[in-house]
C-alpha cells in the first residue's frame, strides 16, 4: 500500500517541540512517508538548525538553495499532507489535493492565535475546549479538533526521546527556577545582571527566546546571560539548539516568565509560576502603549493569569519565591483546576489523537 507522504514546513526551529510528537506518532504507525523542510532566509539560521534537529528522526529533509526553489520542490512533490505551524501563505505550498494542517506552534497569548487564519487550511487542531470555543466565537470557519497540546506528550512519555533532559550541573540541595523570557517586550533589560543575585540560593536555568540567539537586534541579551553563566555557578544558560523546554519541566520547582505560553505550559507539572508584569518598551511603544498591548497581546487570556504569583518589580522575586514555595501545595490544586481547559487532556496522547484523526481521513 502507498504511504502517506506529510511535510513537516518548519518556519523556525521553536515550531519542532510541537510537530516532533505527531512526527515520532507517525514514525511508529508506518503508514507515513515522513518530510521536513524549513523556512530559508538570508543567515539560513533556522534551516540549518532545524536540519541538524531532524538528523535522528526516521524521515527525509528536503534541502534547496533558496526560498523560490524550496517552494518548488515542495509543490513538484505534491505532498498528502502539509503541517504548518502557522498559516501564513500556506496556499504557496500546497497543491490543490494536499490536506492542509495548522498545528499552532504554542498556546498562544498573543492575537496572532486569533488572526492567524489562512482560508487554504483544512484543519486545525486545538489544544483544549476554551480555545474552541474562541475561534469559534471569534468566527473562524476552518474545522477545528481538540486533540490536547503534543508538545507536553513527552512530560508523560518516559520512552519518548524528547523526555530526556540535560545533564545540567545543578546543586541538588538548592531549589530550582526556570526563566524563560520572551525576547520583546523582556523583563531582561530591567533584571540586568541583578537577576544572578537575587537567586544565588537557587539554581537557575536559563531558557532564552530563539530570537535572542539569532536576531541581532537582541544579540545583547544572550550576551547577558553567558556573561553571566561564566561568572556565576548557579546560573546554566541552555544553548540555542535547545530548543525544547519541557524536558527542563521536570527539574523546575518554579517557572519565572512574562506574559506569556509557557506560563501556561508549566500549569502541566503543577508548580509555581512567577510572572514579571515589568517589562523594557521602546519609546514608540510607551508613547502608545494601549496600541501596542492591544495589537500584541490577547486581553481575554490575560484575565486568566490570576493562578500565578505576580511581581512588579525585580526586588520582590526572592520574597514571592519563599511565598510560592510555602504555597506550594495550594497552588498545584489551582493549577489542575485550570489546566484542563487551556492545555487540554495531559495523558501523552495529543499526538496520537492528531495522528488517529489524520488516517481517518484516508
Amino acid at each position: 500500500m502507498k504511504k502517506i507522504s506529510v511535510l513537516f514546513n518548519v518556519h523556525h526551529l521553536y515550531y519542532l517541540p510541537q510537530f516532533l510528537p505527531v512526527a515520532r506518532e507517525m514514525e511508529k504507525r508506518g503508514s507515513f512517508d515522513i518530510y521536513f523542510s524549513a523556512y530559508i532566509d538570508k543567515k539560513r539560521v533556522d534551516y540549518q538548525l532545524v536540519k541538524d534537529t531532524v538528523k535522528n528522526i526516521s524521515g527525509k529533509f528536503i534541502d534547496a538553495a533558496d526560498e523560490n526553489s524550496r517552494r518548488k520542490e515542495i509543490l513538484d512533490r505534491h505532498f498528502d499532507i502539509i503541517v504548518f505551524g502557522k498559516s501564513g501563505h500556506a496556499e504557496q505550498y500546497c497543491s490543490s489535493n494536499t490536506l492542509a494542517i495548522l498545528l499552532y506552534h504554542g498556546i498562544g497569548v498573543k492575537a496572532c492565535y486569533y488572526t492567524d487564519f489562512n482560508p487554504r487550511i483544512n484543519i486545525r487542531y486545538v489544544e483544549g475546549q476554551y480555545r474552541y470555543d474562541e475561534l469559534k466565537r471569534r468566527g473562524v470557519s476552518t474545522e477545528l479538533v481538540v486533540t490536547g497540546f503534543p508538545k507536553l506528550d513527552p512530560l508523560f512519555n518516559s520512552d519518548n526521546p524528547e523526555h530526556r533532559d540535560d545533564d545540567l550541573n545543578l546543586d541538588p540541595s538548592k531549589p530550582t527556577i526556570l526563566y524563560a523570557p520572551t525576547f520583546y517586550p523582556s523583563s531582561i533589560e530591567i533584571f540586568g545582571e541583578s537577576i544572578a543575585e537575587l537567586t544565588k540560593g537557587y539554581n537557575l536555568i536559563v531558557k532564552l527566546h530563539h530570537f535572542s540567539w539569532v536576531l541581532d537586534k537582541y544579540r545583547h541579551q544572550k550576551s547577558l546571560f553567558m556573561d553571566l553563566a561564566e561568572k556565576y555557578s548557579h546560573v546554566q544558560l541552555l544553548a540555542a539548539e535547545k530548543c525544547n523546554i519541557i524536558p527542563y519541566f521536570k527539574q523546575a520547582d518554579f517557572l519565572l516568565t512574562e506574559v506569556s505560553s509557557t506560563a501556561f505550559e508549566f500549569l502541566a507539572v503543577g508548580r509555581p509560576v512567577i510572572i514579571c508584569d515589568f517589562h523594557h518598551l521602546r519609546i514608540k511603544h510607551r508613547i502608545f502603549n494601549r496600541w501596542f498591548r492591544k495589537s500584541r497581546l490577547d486581553e481575554d487570556i490575560q484575565q486568566h493569569l490570576g493562578f500565578a504569583y505576580h511581581i512588579q518589580s525585580p526586588g520582590q522575586l526572592p520574597e514571592v519565591l519563599g511565598k510560592s514555595m510555602k504555597e506550594r501545595n495550594d497552588f498545584s490544586r489551582r493549577a489542575s483546576e485550570i489546566a484542563e481547559g487551556f492545555l487540554g487532556v495531559l495523558d501523552g496522547n495529543a499526538g496520537k489523537r492528531i495522528v488517529d484523526d489524520i488516517l481517518k481521513r484516508f
